[in-house]
């Protein structure tokens, strides 16, 4: 078997990688890119999870890696304060809510979020604005597809 002699993934390099994740307690299935083209990313752009990204830096195309993020380093602790009760007047127009149904809003404090649907009466929603993920563990399994860097993407 030769060794992997490509070049190791460091900052500025364009990835391109395919993923999945699951939680880690339960082994839900949570995404998985594989029947898709695989993502591309530039290491240090600010666009990934940090913490996903650095277990990324010194692997080589065709790498295979496996790394378990903590709630707090994947999508964060689930927060209770993220949980709103809200007149239904404040939903965008033409939505018909529903448990489960997740839209766009703009949160209290002006943020905007995708909040999804918990419970809905005749004049109030219920709705969590927490990521689908907050909370868990996540294990994610990685191939690295290729790896380039910013001056050879360039000459392509």
């Amino acid at each position: 078997m030769s060794e992997n002699l490509s070049p190791q993934i460091a900052p500025g390099d364009i990835v391109t990688l395919h993923f999945s994740s699951a939680d880690a307690q339960t082994g839900e299935m949570l995404e998985y890119t594989y029947d898709e083209a695989p993502k591309a990313y530039t290491i240090g752009a600010g666009k990934i999870n940090p913490a996903f990204e650095a277990a990324l830096l010194g692997c080589r195309a065709d790498d295979e890696i496996c790394v378990t993020l903590p709630a707090k380093e994947a999508y964060g602790t689930y927060n209770k304060s993220l949980v709103l009760k809200i007149s239904r007047k404040k939903l965008p127009t033409n939505t018909i809510p529903e448990p489960g149904t997740i839209l766009p809003m703009k949160l209290p404090r002006g943020r905007e979020a995708n909040v999804t649907i918990l419970s809905v009466s005749k004049t109030t929603v219920v709705v969590d604005a927490n990521h689908p993920f907050a909370g868990r563990d996540i294990q994610y399994k990685i191939w690295v597809c290729s790896v380039a860097s910013p001056e050879s993407a360039s000459d392509n």
